[in-house]
Formats: structure tokens, sequence, C-alpha cells
């Protein structure tokens, strides 16, 4: 099989070595972690144990698992909001925290609230609009934008104290391991070399499950090391001309709203049952798009778990070219066709101001 074969959009990163002059612009202080959920723990213990934090108020619209690996630390509770709104302001007190979200990289509305505020950046975190967002608490997760086996990074952006480092475990750098191997492995697969994909993708997969655990641990060295190097302000604007790229080819889409995010391209079905046909068929075609996030209906109101069940999320990072993104656009189209019952589409590529609300 060809590398031409081999083309796909999509799914995790292969590995790509760091070139040029670059660096990820860390804060000061800033704290790095095994991943963001890692990092998000670590800071709802800390603010529990130090400043006897109560409640977490998380958006109703935020990923199920990250909320289930907070449940064993402190009372949750979810308060209506998400990437089309509404912005309304959870019902919390001094003593609490509030997460508030930049959903596929907007800048976040930040609630007004008596409560500590923390802000997941997860989907842009070299954002220019981040030196702006004077959070008590900042964090991402830093291997979904950048090609690193792991990683996540916490701050604050109003200088409170921070919790204190601590060193990579031995289980994670065992499911780092396992991250680096398939990153390899399909860096050799995408160049043709010959190497199936049942070999890596179980790599993936372990080595994903070890970045869920409850223990916290710190960055590897790896991944602490590439990010002095890594241009990630070239690879943010890689990513967002490829969005821009893709969105152009897009337009008149019968049946999707089209929203141009400096994450990617989110599609906004008018139904689940479209967004399921054309999910088939990108997957059908080595196009894996994202579901950000599959909400459980018991756990958010229903206009969000119906976005949740019409959306879905293209990828447009540094490994593709514009004409890797015209390709993807001219499936869409093909599995769009002009026939569809639906009317038009709109492209939305307006950033939302960040402010409070």
């Amino acid at each position: 099989m060809s590398r031409a074969d081999r083309w796909e959009v999509g799914s995790a990163f292969p590995l790509m070595l760091p070139t040029g002059a670059g660096g990820v612009r860390l804060p000061e202080p800033v704290r790095l972690f095994g991943s963001g959920r890692q990092a998000l723990r670590a800071l709802i213990e800390f603010g529990r144990r130090e400043h006897g934090w109560e409640t977490v108020h998380v958006p109703a619209y935020y990923s199920p698992s990250v909320v289930d690996g907070l449940l064993d630390l402190a009372p949750v509770r979810r308060y209506d909001t998400g990437p089309t709104g509404p912005h309304a302001r959870p019902d919390a007190g001094p003593g609490d925290a509030v997460i508030t979200v930049s959903y596929f990289g907007e800048p976040p509305v930040l609630p007004s609230t008596p409560a500590t505020l923390i802000v997941d950046v997860t989907h842009d975190p070299v954002a220019p609009w981040l030196d702006r967002a004077r959070a008590d608490y900042v964090f991402a997760s830093l291997h979904k934008t950048l090609p690193l086996p792991d990683g996540g990074m916490l701050w604050s952006g109003n200088g409170h104290p921070l919790p204190d480092p601590v060193p990579p475990t031995e289980a994670h750098l065992a499911a780092v391991s396992r991250i680096l191997g398939a990153m390899c492995l399909k860096a050799a697969y995408l160049a043709g070399a010959p190497v199936a994909k049942e070999q890596y993708l179980p790599l993936y997969a372990v080595g994903d499950t070890g970045l869920r655990s409850t223990a916290v641990s710190g960055i590897s060295e790896y991944s602490r090391e590439a990010l002095r190097i890594l241009p990630a302000e070239e690879l943010r604007r890689h990513r967002i001309a490829n969005a821009a790229e893709l969105a152009a080819g897009l337009s008149a889409l019968p049946g999707v709203v089209v929203h141009r995010r400096a994450f990617g391209v989110v599609l906004e079905f008018d139904s689940p049952e479209r967004r399921e046909a054309v999910r088939h068929g990108l997957v059908a075609r080595n196009i894996y798009p994202a579901v950000l996030w599959d909400l459980r209906p018991q756990e958010a109101a229903p206009h969000q778990v119906d976005f949740s069940r019409r959306m879905l999320h293209l990828h447009t990072d540094v490994r593709w070219s514009g004409e890797d993104m015209r390709q993807v656009a001219a499936v869409l189209r093909e599995l769009c066709p002009a026939a569809a019952t639906s009317g038009a589409v709109s492209v939305d590529d307006q950033l939302a101001p960040l402010g409070h609300g």
C-alpha cells in the first residue's frame, strides 16, 4: 500500500519532531502535569485542602469523562451553558469553584460569580486572548493541539498560589511510552512503511486509558523538553488557516451550519440522523471527525444534548495542507448533496468577545 493510499484526516497525532525555532510561551509560574484532567484534579484537591472549596460547578456542555474524574473529590453541580449559550450564571457562593470553557478555541464568556473561576483552554492553549483572561486559574490539555504524547498545564491569571510540582509517576511514564510507540508506528504507516493500523491503535488505546488515571502525575520529560522547541504559535496559525480553507469550501452546504473556529471546523447539522449519515460516510473515506462531546441526557438540558448529537468537529492542524482541506470539503459536498431536504447554510466565523455574563 502506497503513501497516497494511506491518506487520512483526523485521529491522534503521529510522531512529529520539532524543527526550527519555536517554543510554547508558558506563563510564569506554571505547573506541568501528565494531562489536562490531572491538572484539574490537582487544582481541585488543592482548593479543597487549602481553601475549603465546597462545590465544583461545571458547564452542562462539558466532557462527561472529565466530570466523572472529579466526583470522588467534591460535590459537582452543572449549570446550563454551552457553545451556543445561554450564558447562565451558576448558583455558586464564595466557597465554591466554577469551571468555564473555551469552546473550540473561542474566547469564553466568564460568568459573573463570587466563586473561584477556573477556565479550560484546551482547545486553544496559546491563544493571544489568554493574557486578558484574568481568571483565578487556567488549565489546558496540551496533546489535543500539539504533537505530544502527554501534557497538561495549570497557572493562575490572578497570581494565586498553585499546587506543588509533582514528578512523573512510573504508571504515567508507562502510558506515555505506549503512546510514543504508537506515534512512531503511525508516522511509519503514513510514510508507506510495512506497518498496519492494528499494530499501533491498541497502543494508543492503552496509553490513553493511562492518561485518564486519577493518580496525578507530572509531565513526561519528552513532552517537557518538546515544549521548549515546538513552534506552537506557527502551528496555531496553520490550524486556523486550514480551518478557513475548509470552511470556504463548505459554503451553501445543505442541512448544516459551518462554524470556523481556532480549534478547527464545527459542523452543526439540522438533525442527529443527518449527522450520523455524514459521520459514517466520512469515516468510510478515512476522514475521522470528533464528537465533542457525547452528552448524557440525564446530566444536561435537552438543548445541550441536542447540539451534542448534531455536531461534528473536523481537525485542521499542521498535518494537512490546503489541498487536503479542499479534498475534505469535496467529500462533504458529495455527502450533503444539494438535493437534501433542508435549506441552506451559513458559515459562522465570528469569535465571541471575551467578557462576563
